[in-house]
């Protein structure tokens, strides 16, 4: 039986990624602060520029956008969650406590939504209660992709050797099909933007 993995075709054009990829690692090297900071502050400035506008048949061309929340996370609102963060998460959510990232701003219906610690605590437990089967205690779903109904998920058992590793869960899939897409949250958002926000494991 064919699986019924997510095959949601990507809008982002791909040509021109590999002169954004090596421009991203040039930049990233540039000083020694936060790899989330910088990569936050390399979104808010050049978001729009690193997935290229791709020309749709009869329509505006589709255009991406990086949009952060202006506030960081208040003392007491990891709480929520009854796990333990990796630091590269908390980090990004002392930043911004929510995140859209490489949205479409035609349709909508492209890029990752970062959901903040109360919705993802919320979004945790109703997976958990609904998939028994597929989630499992430590799972954190961290965010959600537009235009599907695929998962970001990170593992938050310290006393697993899978603490911190990032997986994307799919709908109807069962665990075993998932893709682990990073061992870091930190890696993965790297890769997502150096790959201007295209789903890069589903080339794999």
């Amino acid at each position: 039986m064919p699986s019924r993995k997510s095959r949601q075709s990507s809008p982002v054009s791909l040509e021109s990624q590999g002169e954004n990829r090596a421009y991203w690692i040039r930049w990233v090297m540039q000083d020694d602060r936060s790899p989330i900071h910088r990569l936050i502050e390399r979104l808010k400035r050049d978001g729009s520029r690193i997935a290229e506008p791709v020309q749709v048949e009869g329509l505006p061309p589709i255009e991406f956008s990086c949009e952060f929340s202006s506030d960081g996370i208040k003392a007491g609102e990891l709480a929520a969650i009854p796990l333990r963060c990796p630091p590269d998460l908390k980090e990004f959510w002392a930043i911004a406590r929510t995140a859209k990232l490489f949205e479409d701003r035609l349709f909508g219906q492209w890029g990752l939504e970062i959901l903040d610690p109360g919705r993802s605590a919320e979004l945790t437990a109703a997976c958990l209660a609904k998939r028994a089967r597929d989630f499992l205690a430590g799972d954190l779903v961290i965010g959600r992709f537009l235009g599907d109904s695929d998962l970001l998920v990170v593992r938050t058992d310290d006393s697993s050797q899978d603490y911190g590793e990032v997986l994307v869960a799919l709908p109807l899939d069962p665990r075993s099909d998932w893709d682990r897409v990073a061992g870091s949250f930190r890696e993965f958002l790297v890769r997502y933007v150096e790959s201007g926000g295209d789903k890069y494991w589903a080339h794999r």
